[in-house]
């Protein structure tokens, strides 16, 4: 009789130990595809959170760098940088690294307002109104709109191919009667004068949504914040070429390869004796940390499941081989070899193996969500909320970036579940897992008895 059919008549023969079996089974693998399905769902949705919410690397000048100087003048403290501007050169080179979709630079500059009014602020003396003012290559990844303190409301953003722009704000627009397609007239505030007039044209009016301030001078009122193209701070600041004073930021496709990336951006022949680089993931934790959380505890779930169900099964398959220590010896004696006697035991394993793994595709469907919902609450309930350190000097207020600036996560795709599918690559991986366990355990249950003498087990029997 070959070892197939002694397979299966042994396991009708034994309905209660094979059902038994069956469940045990049924059960460990319903845990284990379970959490699988929810850890495989999980990367899924932290992978499409992470392209959606992005994060940056800024470089910019390093202030502690010895290419600052500061003299103190009449009107306070003369700053002045004699190291290397960061160039359109070094820009090209970080954006040749892979991962790397698309990038922001931002200029400084300080102008007053010649054919319009900016906001009044609070005044501590009779100079003229001025504003501070950013240049950027990409306004929708200016800091004030990626963090939804600013929000466009009509026209379009500034991209790199505009020349003399402007993005003014609902408030200011509304003060002077100003329009989309309107042009506003500014001259740079600095005090050694003679800078010419520049025009600029009105193509986006944005909304401000964070809270105006009570001790707001004109400079520092974000209302008041005039957003230009490089090319126009150019001509503004009469240079001889565009400067990054604030730096650039780099967005990646994926937060979670930033620190791979950084670690590539560093290896560029770069100023580095000038420069230094900010890694920023703000954005990404402060939506996707339940999701993180999730993720380590499925898996540590998934590790502790497999742990136990191995003690588990391999106690209950030593128990049965034992008990069939008798048989051992009567297949042995009839000339049976012991490859054959343990290929016959994992063989029957196997057969109800298959059938739990089968059935645990519909008994993981029916509980997965169910599971997957609990263990996202819990994680959301442990996390705490990812909080912007502001200084203490106050610079946060005069800061044009937009650093210092929380994220607002309300209009970001936070999820507030994993939406989980079984699907058959976890199943086969399941399976997979499953036989080489079952084998290995049958394996190692059978030794003791296979190891004895065919005469030692029979007249241990009698």
């Amino acid at each position: 009789m070959n070892i197939t059919k002694r397979a299966f008549l042994y396991i009708f023969r034994k309905r209660g130990k094979s059902l038994i079996l069956l469940l045990t089974l049924l059960v460990i693998s319903t845990f284990v595809l379970t959490g699988l399905s929810i850890l495989t769902a999980a990367e899924q949705s932290a992978l499409s959170l992470r392209q959606s919410v992005g994060g940056s690397i800024k470089l910019e000048l390093d202030e502690n760098s010895p290419n600052w100087t500061y003299q103190q003048g009449v009107g306070g403290v003369l700053v002045d940088y004699t190291g290397a501007p960061i160039t359109d050169a070094d820009i090209e080179k970080v954006m040749s690294v892979k991962g790397i979709r698309d990038y922001n630079g931002i200029g400084d500059g300080s102008v007053f307002a010649m054919d319009f009014s900016f906001i009044p602020g609070i005044n501590f003396g009779q100079t003229r109104d001025y504003s501070r003012l950013p240049s950027v290559s990409n306004s929708e990844y200016f800091n004030y709109f990626r963090r939804g303190a600013f929000q466009l409301v009509e026209g379009r953003h500034i991209t790199p191919e505009d020349n003399h722009v402007v993005l003014i704000s609902t408030a200011l627009a509304k003060r002077n009667g100003l329009k989309l397609g309107d042009t506003i007239t500014v001259q740079c505030s600095y005090d050694a004068g003679g800078y010419p007039d520049v025009s600029l044209k009105i193509v986006g009016i944005y909304e401000v949504t964070m809270g105006d301030g009570q001790f707001n001078t004109t400079s520092t009122d974000k209302r008041n914040r005039l957003i230009i193209d490089h090319k126009a701070m150019q001509e503004i600041m009469q240079r001889d070429s565009i400067q990054y004073d604030n730096g650039v930021e780099f967005f990646v496709d994926d937060p979670k390869n930033i620190d791979t990336i950084a670690a590539e951006i560093r290896k560029l022949d770069l100023g580095w004796n000038c420069f230094k680089l900010t890694v920023d993931n703000t954005a990404y934790e402060a939506v996707a940390s339940p999701l993180t959380a999730m993720q380590s505890m499925v898996a540590g779930l998934i590790i502790g499941i497999v742990i136990v169900s191995i003690g588990i099964l391999a106690l209950i398959l030593n128990m049965w081989i034992k008990q069939r220590t008798h048989e051992t010896g009567i297949l042995l004696s009839i000339g049976v070899s012991k490859v054959k006697i343990v290929a016959q035991y994992i063989l029957e394993t196997l057969m109800i193996a298959i059938i739990a793994f089968g059935l645990s595709n519909f008994t993981s469907g029916t509980i997965a969500q169910g599971t997957s919902n609990l263990l996202f609450a819990q994680a959301i309930q442990n996390q705490p909320e990812v909080e912007i350190d502001l200084p203490d000097d106050g610079t946060e207020y005069l800061d044009i970036t937009g650093q210092y600036i929380p994220y607002d996560t309300s209009d970001m795709v936070t999820p507030d579940n994993v939406e989980v599918h079984v699907t058959p690559a976890s199943l086969l991986w399941v399976t997979l897992l499953g036989i080489v366990i079952c084998t290995a355990a049958v394996t190692l249950a059978s030794l003791p008895v296979i190891k004895m003498q065919p005469k030692n087990i029979l007249s241990q029997m009698s």
